[in-house]
């Protein structure tokens, strides 16, 4: 199993107040599974994501990722997981407006052991290939459309190959065509191989994956095959069919 938690809870603390972010999920993720992540506001998905990133820890239960255990990770190690081991693609892009769309897939080899300069470029370039965009190596964001920018960080998302990716309101931002056409680049990443998990509001885009979460005040609600969580469920938002 790719993915294994226990007993998994978050609790933050604003003065004297406790909320409850997490409350004892349990969960199971296997490598080539693609998943999506549902819940109302304040159910507790983008915390669970940030504890499947290693971008945060969690206060009770345990993480283990490949069959280890993430708690007993130091600094360094959850640092270098986060940068080989995962891709993030996010709602608002996090593209450097600055910088190219070259220069911004490349950015992960910079932190990586195989990061010099040719073989940067090379990869960064095979990776906006692999997106459709051989030709916006050039632009940089404020020259591309949304659908480009998100196509630019899948692709540095995928720059290191990873096991897992992760997307959180990937399409959030975008119309039902240009959503069309990020869930089909989905679709073909994880045809290759990929675990993809998609955290999402909208039940057409979870209606694109093989299995559906949903999290209800912080527990798991349910967890069912796509198939059986539509059943009887109006699939509406953007109009999208997979």
């Amino acid at each position: 199993m790719l993915i294994e938690i226990r007993n998994l809870s978050k609790v933050y603390r604003v003065g004297v107040e406790e909320i409850h972010a997490l409350r004892g999920v349990d969960l199971d993720i296997g490598s080539n599974e693609m998943v999506a992540i549902m819940g109302s506001s304040g159910s507790g998905k983008s915390t669970l994501m940030n504890m499947l990133g290693c971008l945060d820890t969690p206060t009770s239960g345990t993480y283990h990722l490949g069959g280890r255990n993430v708690g007993q990770m130091g600094a360094r190690e959850l640092a270098s997981i986060r940068n080989e081991q995962m891709g993030f693609v996010f709602q608002s892009f996090e593209l450097l407006p600055r910088q190219t769309a070259l220069q911004n897939v490349g950015l992960p080899l910079i932190y990586a052991s195989s990061g010099g300069g040719g073989s940067r470029r090379r990869r960064a370039k095979e990776a906006l290939d692999r997106v459709g965009l051989s030709d916006r190596t050039t632009h940089r964001p404020n020259q591309l459309s949304g659908g480009q920018k998100q196509r630019v960080a899948i692709a540095r998302a995928i720059l290191n190959r990873p096991q897992i990716l992760m997307a959180d309101e990937p399409t959030g931002n975008l119309d039902s065509t240009t959503t069309l056409e990020i869930l089909d680049l989905f679709a073909q990443i994880h045809a290759e191989g990929q675990t993809i998990l998609i955290v999402t509001h909208e039940d057409d885009v979870a209606a694109c994956c093989q299995r559906v979460i949903r999290l209800r005040d912080g527990r798991v609600d349910s967890d069912l095959p796509v198939a059986e969580d539509i059943a009887g469920r109006h699939v509406g938002g953007k109009g999208v069919r997979c």
